[in-house]
Protein backbone atom coordinates (compact mmCIF):
# COMPACT_ATOMS: atom_id res chain seq x y z
CA UNK A 1 0.00 0.00 0.00
CA UNK A 2 1.44 3.24 -0.99
CA UNK A 3 1.98 6.62 0.69
CA UNK A 4 3.07 9.95 -1.35
CA UNK A 5 6.52 10.34 -1.93
CA UNK A 6 6.19 13.96 -2.11
CA UNK A 7 3.73 16.45 -1.59
CA UNK A 8 3.28 19.99 -2.72
CA UNK A 9 1.78 22.04 -0.77
CA UNK A 10 1.14 25.23 -1.61
CA UNK A 11 0.10 28.23 -1.73
CA UNK A 12 -3.08 28.24 -2.89
CA UNK A 13 -3.72 30.40 -5.66
CA UNK A 14 0.18 29.75 -6.55
CA UNK A 15 0.01 27.98 -9.85
CA UNK A 16 -0.45 24.04 -8.15
CA UNK A 17 -3.22 23.13 -10.47
CA UNK A 18 -1.53 24.06 -13.39
CA UNK A 19 1.81 22.26 -11.59
CA UNK A 20 -0.39 19.39 -11.22
CA UNK A 21 -2.22 18.60 -14.57
CA UNK A 22 1.58 19.52 -16.58
CA UNK A 23 3.51 17.15 -13.89
CA UNK A 24 0.35 14.61 -14.11
CA UNK A 25 1.48 14.18 -17.80
CA UNK A 26 4.84 12.64 -16.57
CA UNK A 27 4.98 8.72 -16.98
CA UNK A 28 6.93 8.53 -13.96
CA UNK A 29 4.95 10.14 -11.55
CA UNK A 30 1.07 9.06 -9.89
CA UNK A 31 -0.97 11.64 -8.71
CA UNK A 32 -3.86 11.23 -6.40
CA UNK A 33 -7.49 11.72 -7.67
CA UNK A 34 -8.83 14.23 -6.62
CA UNK A 35 -5.73 16.65 -6.58
CA UNK A 36 -6.52 17.82 -2.73
CA UNK A 37 -7.29 14.75 -0.88
CA UNK A 38 -6.75 17.29 2.08
CA UNK A 39 -6.62 13.89 4.35
CA UNK A 40 -3.62 15.63 6.89
CA UNK A 41 -5.20 19.05 7.35
CA UNK A 42 -8.36 18.35 8.06
CA UNK A 43 -9.40 16.50 11.57
CA UNK A 44 -12.81 14.64 9.93
CA UNK A 45 -10.99 13.44 7.34
CA UNK A 46 -8.02 12.03 9.26
CA UNK A 47 -10.16 10.36 11.66
CA UNK A 48 -11.82 8.30 9.92
CA UNK A 49 -8.08 6.40 9.55
CA UNK A 50 -5.14 6.09 6.86
CA UNK A 51 -6.21 3.44 4.77
CA UNK A 52 -8.85 5.25 2.70
CA UNK A 53 -6.71 7.82 2.20
CA UNK A 54 -4.11 4.78 1.00
CA UNK A 55 -6.76 3.60 -1.98
CA UNK A 56 -6.12 7.14 -4.04
CA UNK A 57 -2.71 5.55 -4.50
CA UNK A 58 -3.19 1.79 -5.34
CA UNK A 59 -3.77 1.90 -8.75
CA UNK A 60 0.63 3.90 -8.88
CA UNK A 61 2.89 1.83 -11.17
CA UNK A 62 6.05 0.03 -8.78
CA UNK A 63 7.98 2.69 -11.05
CA UNK A 64 5.95 5.75 -10.30
CA UNK A 65 6.68 8.44 -7.86
CA UNK A 66 3.72 9.27 -5.56
CA UNK A 67 2.27 12.70 -4.98
CA UNK A 68 -0.62 14.88 -4.59
CA UNK A 69 -0.87 18.76 -3.97
CA UNK A 70 -3.48 20.02 -1.69
CA UNK A 71 -3.45 23.61 -1.04
CA UNK A 72 -4.42 23.62 2.72
CA UNK A 73 -1.19 21.84 3.69
CA UNK A 74 0.13 25.40 4.37
CA UNK A 75 -2.78 27.13 5.53
CA UNK A 76 -1.16 27.31 9.62
CA UNK A 77 -2.66 27.88 12.44
CA UNK A 78 -6.16 26.56 10.91
CA UNK A 79 -4.88 23.27 10.26
CA UNK A 80 -1.92 22.73 13.02
CA UNK A 81 -1.56 19.20 12.85
CA UNK A 82 -0.88 19.08 9.26
CA UNK A 83 3.34 19.09 8.97
CA UNK A 84 3.41 16.63 12.10
CA UNK A 85 1.00 14.28 10.57
CA UNK A 86 2.65 14.10 7.16
CA UNK A 87 6.05 13.92 9.47
CA UNK A 88 4.37 10.69 11.10
CA UNK A 89 3.15 8.92 7.88
CA UNK A 90 5.88 9.80 5.42
CA UNK A 91 8.78 10.65 6.87
CA UNK A 92 11.22 10.56 4.24
CA UNK A 93 8.73 12.73 1.74
CA UNK A 94 9.74 15.70 -0.27
CA UNK A 95 8.01 19.26 -0.12
CA UNK A 96 6.86 21.29 -3.31
CA UNK A 97 6.07 24.60 -2.21
CA UNK A 98 5.32 27.62 -4.86
CA UNK A 99 4.84 30.90 -3.63
CA UNK A 100 3.40 34.26 -4.94
CA UNK A 101 3.82 37.80 -4.33
CA UNK A 102 1.80 37.15 -1.18
CA UNK A 103 -0.69 40.32 -1.52
CA UNK A 104 -1.66 39.48 -5.11
CA UNK A 105 -2.06 35.77 -3.74
CA UNK A 106 -4.15 36.75 -0.48
CA UNK A 107 -6.90 38.68 -3.17
CA UNK A 108 -6.61 35.78 -5.06
CA UNK A 109 -7.73 33.37 -2.62
CA UNK A 110 -10.66 35.93 -1.76
CA UNK A 111 -11.78 35.51 -5.23
CA UNK A 112 -11.40 31.86 -5.39
CA UNK A 113 -13.25 31.36 -2.04
CA UNK A 114 -16.17 33.75 -3.96
CA UNK A 115 -16.09 31.47 -6.84
CA UNK A 116 -16.55 28.45 -5.04
CA UNK A 117 -19.59 29.91 -3.39
CA UNK A 118 -20.96 30.89 -6.46
CA UNK A 119 -20.67 27.63 -7.64
CA UNK A 120 -21.81 25.90 -5.24
CA UNK A 121 -24.89 27.75 -4.28
CA UNK A 122 -25.83 29.09 -8.10
CA UNK A 123 -26.11 32.65 -6.27
CA UNK A 124 -24.16 35.16 -8.83
CA UNK A 125 -23.46 37.66 -5.93
CA UNK A 126 -20.99 38.80 -4.13
CA UNK A 127 -21.80 39.71 -0.16
CA UNK A 128 -18.49 40.70 0.80
CA UNK A 129 -15.69 42.81 0.36
CA UNK A 130 -12.41 41.61 0.50
CA UNK A 131 -11.55 44.06 3.11
CA UNK A 132 -14.86 43.00 4.90
CA UNK A 133 -12.99 39.45 4.95
CA UNK A 134 -9.28 40.92 6.70
CA UNK A 135 -10.55 43.75 9.01
CA UNK A 136 -12.37 42.64 12.40
CA UNK A 137 -14.00 45.30 12.79
CA UNK A 138 -15.77 45.14 8.91
CA UNK A 139 -16.06 41.36 8.85
CA UNK A 140 -18.35 41.21 12.19
CA UNK A 141 -20.52 43.55 10.27
CA UNK A 142 -20.58 41.73 7.31
CA UNK A 143 -22.89 39.09 5.43
CA UNK A 144 -22.31 35.58 6.96
CA UNK A 145 -20.56 32.39 6.18
CA UNK A 146 -23.28 31.03 4.49
CA UNK A 147 -23.16 34.20 2.21
CA UNK A 148 -19.25 33.61 1.21
CA UNK A 149 -18.83 30.14 1.08
CA UNK A 150 -19.52 27.34 -0.58
CA UNK A 151 -21.52 23.72 1.33
CA UNK A 152 -18.36 22.20 0.21
CA UNK A 153 -15.95 24.46 1.65
CA UNK A 154 -17.38 24.36 5.34
CA UNK A 155 -13.85 23.01 7.18
CA UNK A 156 -12.55 26.31 5.67
CA UNK A 157 -12.61 28.49 9.15
CA UNK A 158 -14.97 32.36 8.71
CA UNK A 159 -12.11 34.57 10.39
CA UNK A 160 -10.26 37.53 9.31
CA UNK A 161 -7.00 35.96 8.45
CA UNK A 162 -8.13 32.97 6.21
CA UNK A 163 -7.25 35.16 3.32
CA UNK A 164 -4.07 36.43 4.75
CA UNK A 165 -2.15 33.07 6.65
CA UNK A 166 -1.97 31.63 3.46
CA UNK A 167 0.48 34.47 2.35
CA UNK A 168 2.71 34.09 5.63
CA UNK A 169 4.95 31.91 4.28
CA UNK A 170 7.62 32.33 6.84
CA UNK A 171 4.88 30.92 9.14
CA UNK A 172 4.10 27.94 7.02
CA UNK A 173 7.66 27.17 6.92
CA UNK A 174 8.34 27.25 10.07
CA UNK A 175 5.75 24.77 11.10
CA UNK A 176 7.51 22.31 8.41
CA UNK A 177 11.28 22.94 9.76
CA UNK A 178 9.78 21.84 13.02
CA UNK A 179 9.38 17.83 11.54
CA UNK A 180 11.56 17.69 8.42
CA UNK A 181 14.95 18.88 7.58
CA UNK A 182 15.06 22.12 4.99
CA UNK A 183 17.17 19.27 2.41
CA UNK A 184 13.56 18.01 1.97
CA UNK A 185 12.32 21.52 0.14
CA UNK A 186 11.98 22.92 -3.09
CA UNK A 187 11.17 26.49 -3.17
CA UNK A 188 9.66 28.29 -6.08
CA UNK A 189 8.16 31.01 -7.49
CA UNK A 190 4.72 31.18 -9.00
CA UNK A 191 5.79 34.49 -11.62
CA UNK A 192 8.85 32.10 -12.64
CA UNK A 193 7.04 29.50 -13.33
CA UNK A 194 4.36 31.74 -15.39
CA UNK A 195 7.43 33.44 -17.56
CA UNK A 196 9.81 30.05 -17.64
CA UNK A 197 7.68 26.89 -16.80
CA UNK A 198 10.09 24.67 -18.57
CA UNK A 199 12.90 25.86 -16.11
CA UNK A 200 10.37 25.10 -13.21
CA UNK A 201 9.11 21.72 -14.29
CA UNK A 202 13.02 20.83 -14.36
CA UNK A 203 13.48 21.89 -11.28
CA UNK A 204 10.96 19.52 -9.96
CA UNK A 205 11.78 16.79 -11.99
CA UNK A 206 15.26 17.02 -10.32
CA UNK A 207 14.23 17.47 -7.22
CA UNK A 208 12.41 13.91 -7.11
CA UNK A 209 14.89 12.31 -9.43
CA UNK A 210 13.28 11.53 -12.52
CA UNK A 211 13.60 12.44 -16.20
CA UNK A 212 12.74 15.62 -17.39
CA UNK A 213 8.94 16.46 -18.47
CA UNK A 214 8.47 16.34 -22.45
CA UNK A 215 6.94 19.78 -22.92
CA UNK A 216 5.90 18.36 -26.04
CA UNK A 217 3.40 16.87 -24.63
CA UNK A 218 2.19 20.04 -22.60
CA UNK A 219 -0.89 22.28 -24.47
CA UNK A 220 -1.90 25.30 -23.42
CA UNK A 221 -4.62 24.76 -20.79
CA UNK A 222 -1.92 22.66 -19.00
CA UNK A 223 0.07 25.82 -18.30
CA UNK A 224 -2.97 28.03 -17.94
CA UNK A 225 -2.74 29.81 -14.41
CA UNK A 226 -5.59 32.86 -14.88
CA UNK A 227 -8.80 30.71 -14.23
CA UNK A 228 -10.70 34.07 -12.43
CA UNK A 229 -10.79 36.08 -15.74
CA UNK A 230 -11.85 32.73 -17.71
CA UNK A 231 -14.45 32.10 -15.33
CA UNK A 232 -16.41 35.55 -14.85
CA UNK A 233 -15.71 35.86 -18.70
CA UNK A 234 -17.55 32.33 -19.22
CA UNK A 235 -20.65 33.32 -16.83
CA UNK A 236 -21.38 36.71 -18.32
CA UNK A 237 -21.26 34.90 -22.34
CA UNK A 238 -23.66 32.21 -20.17
CA UNK A 239 -25.55 34.81 -19.05
CA UNK A 240 -25.67 36.90 -22.04
CA UNK A 241 -26.93 33.77 -24.18
CA UNK A 242 -29.17 32.83 -21.90
CA UNK A 243 -31.23 36.30 -21.66
CA UNK A 244 -30.69 36.68 -25.53
CA UNK A 245 -32.61 33.30 -25.78
CA UNK A 246 -35.11 34.00 -23.37
CA UNK A 247 -36.17 37.28 -25.48
CA UNK A 248 -36.61 35.23 -28.51
CA UNK A 249 -38.94 33.22 -27.24
CA UNK A 250 -39.62 29.78 -28.47
CA UNK A 251 -37.60 30.72 -31.63
CA UNK A 252 -34.50 30.07 -29.67
CA UNK A 253 -35.17 25.95 -29.89
CA UNK A 254 -34.81 25.83 -33.38
CA UNK A 255 -30.76 26.43 -32.41
CA UNK A 256 -30.45 22.58 -31.41
CA UNK A 257 -31.33 21.74 -34.96
CA UNK A 258 -28.00 23.17 -36.00
CA UNK A 259 -24.60 20.72 -36.66
CA UNK A 260 -22.43 21.36 -33.34
CA UNK A 261 -19.82 23.10 -35.66
CA UNK A 262 -22.39 25.76 -37.15
CA UNK A 263 -23.66 25.88 -33.69
CA UNK A 264 -20.69 26.99 -31.89
CA UNK A 265 -20.32 29.36 -34.95
CA UNK A 266 -23.52 31.06 -34.56
CA UNK A 267 -22.60 31.27 -30.37
CA UNK A 268 -19.25 32.97 -31.50
CA UNK A 269 -21.09 35.73 -33.62
CA UNK A 270 -23.84 36.23 -31.55
CA UNK A 271 -21.22 36.74 -28.28
CA UNK A 272 -18.71 39.38 -30.12
CA UNK A 273 -22.55 41.67 -31.36
CA UNK A 274 -23.78 41.17 -27.20
CA UNK A 275 -20.73 42.10 -26.13
CA UNK A 276 -21.09 40.99 -22.39
CA UNK A 277 -19.11 42.30 -19.48
CA UNK A 278 -17.80 40.45 -17.10
CA UNK A 279 -19.12 41.35 -13.46
CA UNK A 280 -16.51 40.83 -10.84
CA UNK A 281 -16.04 41.19 -7.37
CA UNK A 282 -14.72 44.53 -6.86
CA UNK A 283 -11.15 45.46 -6.73
CA UNK A 284 -8.86 45.60 -3.30
CA UNK A 285 -8.61 49.45 -1.73
CA UNK A 286 -5.20 51.10 -2.35
CA UNK A 287 -5.50 51.69 1.51
CA UNK A 288 -5.44 47.59 1.78
CA UNK A 289 -3.37 46.79 -0.73
CA UNK A 290 -0.86 49.84 0.97
CA UNK A 291 -1.00 48.01 4.34
CA UNK A 292 -0.54 44.22 2.94
CA UNK A 293 2.56 45.39 1.25
CA UNK A 294 4.33 46.96 4.19
CA UNK A 295 2.88 43.98 6.32
CA UNK A 296 4.62 41.20 4.23
CA UNK A 297 7.67 43.27 2.73
CA UNK A 298 9.17 43.39 6.39
CA UNK A 299 9.65 39.37 5.59
CA UNK A 300 10.86 39.44 2.33
CA UNK A 301 14.70 39.87 3.23
CA UNK A 302 14.52 36.31 6.02
CA UNK A 303 12.08 34.53 3.24
CA UNK A 304 14.79 34.93 0.78
CA UNK A 305 17.86 33.72 3.06
CA UNK A 306 15.64 31.28 3.42
CA UNK A 307 14.55 29.97 0.61
CA UNK A 308 17.16 31.16 -1.87
CA UNK A 309 14.71 32.70 -4.17
CA UNK A 310 14.66 36.09 -5.48
CA UNK A 311 11.92 38.05 -4.67
CA UNK A 312 12.69 41.35 -5.89
CA UNK A 313 10.40 41.70 -8.21
CA UNK A 314 7.53 40.76 -5.34
CA UNK A 315 8.15 44.69 -4.16
CA UNK A 316 6.36 45.84 -7.60
CA UNK A 317 4.14 42.71 -8.53
CA UNK A 318 0.38 44.40 -9.49
CA UNK A 319 -2.63 42.55 -7.47
CA UNK A 320 -4.45 40.35 -9.73
CA UNK A 321 -6.63 37.46 -9.40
Amino acid sequence: MRLPDFFIIGAAKSGTTSLYKALSLHPELFFSTPKEPEFFARDDLYNEALDGYRDLFTEAQPHQVVGEASTIYTLSPHFPKTAQRIKQHTPDAKLIYMMRQPVARAYSYYVQVLKNYQNGTGDRGFHRSFEECIFPEQHNRSAGREKVFAPFDAHLPDVPELMLSGSDYLQQIRQYLEHFDKSQFLFLKFEDYKTNPEAVLLKITNFLGIAPLDMKDLGESDLKTNVAKDFYEARAQSAAIADFGKRLGPLWRAKNLLPDGLRRTARATLLRGLKPEPITPSPMQEATRKMLTERFEQQYGELAQLTGLDLSDWHVKKVAA
